[in-house]
């Protein structure tokens, strides 16, 4: 069975709106009271039956529009993070925006209609398993009630509910009453739930339950200033873990987020609870530590002979206390690694002067690196092959032999055995050598063989019985080092892994307690009370008591054992270990568990009533008597929907009240084509107008041509009139001359017929049909008198009617322009206020002193013996 709490759905409160409103949906007030959601779906069906959905059906919060009068069906479905889903369903009723209500109002009268009142008759708790019947008990104050609707789909007055959720659990349902008028009220009640067997709120869990068990996850170690993720696991071998909760973060779930901001050591605690209320408590200690790189050096020699084998040795830590990486150039061997990562023997492969470089990177659990570099001077050089100069060593081979003779107790299954490494030095000059065994064991053993004066090769050999705490396989290093007595040396390493034993004779250890004689292996006792343990050993040992004291002791008679009294002075485990030294065979272990439980001391527990203060939010006044208003608790203006958009040069619209409100203005850039029909491109020249088709119209049109005659004398003729425009020339005779005279003319243009069309622009254009033109016409110049006469002529005009065919073409043009609106939206202002009531109550009370009659419930003391830092503990501070 999953370990999970439900999540609870909220798909808000009932709306009433018109036809064709926006409606906003909101399930934000959804939760999971153990996790998170991870799904939100919404699903709408409307009064016609139809299913539809909102615009985004998978949000938290979304829309739809109200389109169709009557009752509208929203749900909302939310699922955890563990699958499991509950939904929640609220209702829309939507009128006509001329006034008239939905079916479900249709009857409303004149007068305000009043809701329906009562509540949930049923009980208030349930046993586990049991099943129980609710009913509406409502009635109508001006009419009757038409429907019920259930929170879990039925529609009956009364229901009968069978509960399966965990004892200690409280479930809430709701019904909603419709009566006749339309008016709906909606009542709600919660229900606790008990185990099987019991008959009150105050029923314990079953006897026979089983504990659950918990632990918390997460790491040991953590930065200051760094985030940290806890998780309490809990399991309850028979039945359901229900809650989970962090006692000292006063929070519940299964997952905790912590920042420290300072060093030290903290504790955690977390409580789980199972579906019988019996409770289990886990700790779990955190170290939190100052960031910083790690300290880093290597230590090695400042020179060395080519073709040697150099030692290196780093030296390192993290101040913060983590863990170390490191990185060795040139690397280490396997083998090197498994022996000793701190230690590198480098071959010294340079020429006479150069310099040999060996570095380690270090690298803290916090990614910061150090890196440490040491330089080696190479001061001379030696041939490759063996035996010149200096003393060379063959590879060390090693031989095991197990060994099968008894063992030392009989309780023993270790494996006694022996290891016998050996190897050849060689020299080539007549030099004294020494050569000298190193092997890195549990205690360390070194073992110096003289070889004496020679040239060419000795054998040298040792043996050694490998021990380890307990026995079994372990790495270790055995290493050879040959020096003549010229300083010259050369050195050989073996690593492997290898048999240990672990080896004893007989022991006895014991512990008991101040107010027992039993001797005991573990043994459980409180702070400040005195352990006394039973040594006898052959041997000299030594007493670990396990919080960080020792005592040691010389070998007894077997007849005489020696008792060491201790005292523990804070709470917790401890392991004692007695360590007999057995010489060359190694050393005997012996353990004793010792618990060490925090103390104990005596409350008392009782019930006393007393007096409370209800509150609650609302924006009207709650249903019972003595509710009193207090105080604003909150106000605001919600949108309802609706909105209506004009145009900013229109201004405000004058039936819009206060409470509209402008959320904005839009600035949209619009065309329109505008079409013209004229015999050429109506602005002139230019590509805002564009020819769309030629030749839609043709008109014959009459015009008048002046036609202009020279005559020499000055009488009317039949349809000419005379301009007043003369010509007189001087005609010499004789002997006078004359000069040429000059001609001027000028004429003027006069329109007679208008033509008036609409412009695009507002307004009237003009074109003109029919122009008249009239010319005055004089001379310039002189002459000499001689005998000379003039001629005068003068001129006529006559107008001649002539037709002709005029083509019209159809322009178009594409004119853009800017229109500004402003979109004003309707507001609702609300408030909630906070009301208060007196009530009474009983609560539970905790002391350590016993209380005076009369001053709590009858029949609630009881007496109780508690443990420091217990769940059941209330008055730790001061008695523990």
């Amino acid at each position: 069975m999953a370990e999970n709490d439900p999540p609870l759905a909220d798909a808000g409160l009932d709306q009433r709106v018109e036809r064709g409103t926006v409606v906003w949906l909101d399930g934000g007030g959804s939760v999971d009271p153990d996790g998170e959601l991870v799904a939100h779906e919404w699903s709408i069906r409307t009064p016609d039956g139809r299913e539809i959905e909102p615009d985004d059906p998978t949000a938290v919060s979304t829309t739809f529009t109200a389109s169709t009068v009557g009752r509208y069906e929203v749900t909302l479905t939310v699922t955890d993070d563990h699958g499991v889903a509950r939904s929640d369903t609220l209702y829309v009723d939507v009128g006509d925006p001329d006034g008239s209500e939905s079916p479900t109002n249709s009857t409303a009268t004149a007068q305000q209609n009043q809701p329906p009142t009562g509540g949930i008759d049923g009980p208030d708790s349930i046993v586990r398993g049991e099943r129980a019947t609710f009913t509406a008990d409502v009635y109508d104050p001006d009419g009757s009630v038409t429907s019920y609707a259930w929170s879990d789909g039925r529609s009956t007055r009364e229901i009968e509910r069978t509960v399966d959720l965990p004892a200690g659990e409280t479930f809430s349902f709701s019904v909603r009453v419709t009566d006749d008028d339309g008016a709906t009220a909606t009542f709600r009640k919660s229900v606790r739930v008990l185990a099987p067997g019991s008959d009150t709120e105050d029923a314990s869990a079953d006897p026979n339950n089983e504990d659950p068990t918990a632990r918390i996850e997460g790491p040991d170690r953590v930065a200051v200033g760094h985030d940290a993720t806890f998780v309490l696991r809990g399991n309850d071998p028979d039945g359901t873990v229900v809650r989970r909760l962090w006692p000292d973060r006063s929070t519940t779930g299964a997952v905790v987020e912590r920042t420290f901001t300072r060093t030290g050591t903290y504790a955690l605690r977390g409580v789980v609870v199972d579906d019988d209320g019996a409770r289990a408590t886990a700790t779990k200690t955190v170290e939190v530590y100052d960031e910083g790189p790690p300290v880093v050096s290597i230590d090695g020699p400042d020179t060395a002979s080519a073709g040697s084998t150099q030692e290196y040795t780093l030296e390192a830590y993290d101040p913060d206390g983590g863990e170390l990486t490191i990185s060795w150039d040139p690397d280490q061997t396997r083998l090197e690694r498994e022996s000793d990562r701190f230690v590198n023997y480098v071959g010294i492969d340079g020429a006479l002067g150069e310099t040999v470089e060996v570095s380690a990177t270090v690298t803290d659990d916090e990614g910061n690196t150090v890196t440490a570099v040491k330089e080696t001077s190479v001061v001379n050089s030696i041939e490759a092959l063996p035996g010149k100069s200096v003393p060379h060593i063959s590879e060390i081979s090693s031989e095991y032999t197990p060994d099968d003779s008894s063992q030392t107790s009989e309780t023993d299954t270790v494996e006694l055995s022996s290891y016998k490494f050996s190897a050849t030095v060689t020299h080539e000059e007549s030099k004294i050598v020494r050569a000298t065994w190193r092997v890195n064991d549990t205690n360390q053993a070194v073992t110096v063989d003289t070889l004496g004066r020679f040239s060419g090769t000795r054998d040298t050999e040792i043996r050694h019985m490998f021990v380890s705490d307990y026995g079994g396989k372990v790495t270790r290093e055995v290493s050879l080092t040959a020096v003549d007595a010229d300083g010259d040396r050369s050195e050989q390493k073996w690593v492997s892994r290898v048999h240990s034993v672990q080896t004893h004779d007989d022991i006895l250890f014991y512990a008991r307690g101040s107010e027992s004689s039993s001797r005991k292996t573990s043994l459980e006792t409180e702070p400040g009370e005195q352990v006394e343990f039973i040594v006898g050993s052959n041997q000299n040992y030594r007493l670990a008591f396990g919080d960080g004291s020792t005592a040691r002791g010389s070998g007894t008679s077997v007849l005489r054992n020696v008792e060491i009294a201790h005292t523990y002075d804070d709470p917790g485990t401890y392991k004692a270990r007695l360590i007999s030294t057995q010489g060359s065979s190694g050393e005997a272990l012996k353990t004793v568990d010792v618990t060490v439980q925090p103390k104990s001391y005596t409350e008392y527990w009782y019930k006393v009533t007393g007096t409370t203060i209800n509150q609650v939010v609302s924006k009207e006044k709650p249903n019972g008597i003595g509710w009193q208003k207090k105080s604003v608790h909150d106000s605001g203006t919600d949108f309802t929907g609706e909105s209506v958009t004009v145009r900013v040069d229109q201004g405000r619209p004058s039936m819009l009240g206060d409470d509209w409100v402008s959320i904005g203005t839009t600035v949209e850039k619009r065309s329109r084509r505008i079409t013209r029909v004229r015999q050429s491109d109506p602005d002139g020249a230019g590509d805002d107008w564009q020819l769309v088709e030629r030749n839609v119209r043709t008109e014959e049109r009459t015009y008048y041509e002046d036609k202009y005659r020279w005559l020499s004398s000055k009488f009317q003729r039949p349809g000419w009139s005379y301009t007043g425009e003369t010509r007189t020339e001087r005609v010499v005779v004789g002997d006078g001359h004359d000069h040429d005279r000059e001609r001027h003319t000028r004429t003027t243009r006069t329109c007679t017929n208008w033509d008036l069309e609409p412009s695009p622009y507002g307004g009237f254009s003009r074109e003109c049909s029919n122009w008249r033109y009239d010319t005055d016409v004089w001379y310039t110049g002189h002459d000499h008198s001689g005998s000379t006469y003039y001629d005068t002529d003068y001129r006529y005009k006559t107008e001649i009617e002539r037709t002709r065919m005029v083509q019209y073409h159809e322009y178009a043009s594409e004119r853009e322009f800017t229109v500004t609106t402003e979109t004003f939206a309707k507001t609702d202002s609300w408030t909630e206020w906070l009301w208060e009531r007196e009530g009474s109550t009983i609560r539970q009370e905790y002391s350590i002193k016993k209380p005076a009659p009369n001053s709590y419930v009858s029949g609630s003391l009881h007496v109780v013996e508690v443990r420091c830092g217990s769940d059941d503990s209330h008055h730790d501070s001061v008695m523990c």
